[in-house]
């Protein structure tokens, strides 16, 4: 199962799904959302792990470059920095996890998920993030991205899936696995 980058229909469905049901809620969720659905939703958070990824690196390598670009970026993008994605990637991990535990634990597929099981989404999203260039068809797609994850970060927010101290914890864990200073993003 593959979800465009740029947010295709079935992105837009899964939103509305997201609208009503709340991502945490799932008394119902067999006969509701099922089990096909509650995959897309695990994709698109992997998607969203993987944009939020690519723009850090993106981010990263314009900053060493120290050229236009990173200027460019942030004109189309206004205070974006390396933290900021950072968090939002480990947010949208940590939402993805949750998807897929829950997802294990109703459905019990055979074999089990995991997020190696939505790898393809994460890449190919991390890809196109990282291959950013300032034209308007790609600031137009890039931005979609954006306001799309954070629609469902904000969801996730706001059922209570995604509190923030799981997601300081997560970051921290996170930073020092990947022998990252956050104090220095």
């Amino acid at each position: 199962m593959r979800v465009s980058w740029v947010g295709g229909k079935k992105l837009q469905k899964t939103l509305v799904v997201f609208s009503f049901l709340g991502i945490s809620s799932f008394t119902s969720a067999e006969s509701s959302v099922g089990i096909e659905q509650m995959k897309l939703a695990s994709s698109v958070g992997a998607s969203c792990s993987g944009f939020y990824d690519g723009v850090y690196r993106l981010l990263h390598n314009m900053e060493d470059e120290q050229g236009e670009r990173l200027l460019e970026l942030k004109q189309i993008w206004p205070g974006v920095n390396k933290r900021f994605v950072f968090r939002q990637s480990t947010s949208s991990m940590l939402m993805t996890d949750i998807f897929i535990r829950q997802l294990n634990h109703r459905f019990k597929p055979e074999p089990a998920l995991s997020l190696q099981t939505f790898s393809d989404e994460y890449v190919g999203s991390r890809q196109k993030a990282m291959g950013w260039d300032n034209s308007m068809q790609a600031n137009d797609t890039f931005l979609n991205q954006h306001k799309q994850c954070e629609h469902i970060l904000k969801i996730s927010r706001q059922n209570g899936t995604l509190t923030e101290e799981r997601i300081n914890g997560a970051m921290v864990q996170r930073a020092n696995a990947l022998g990252l200073d956050l104090t220095n993003m």
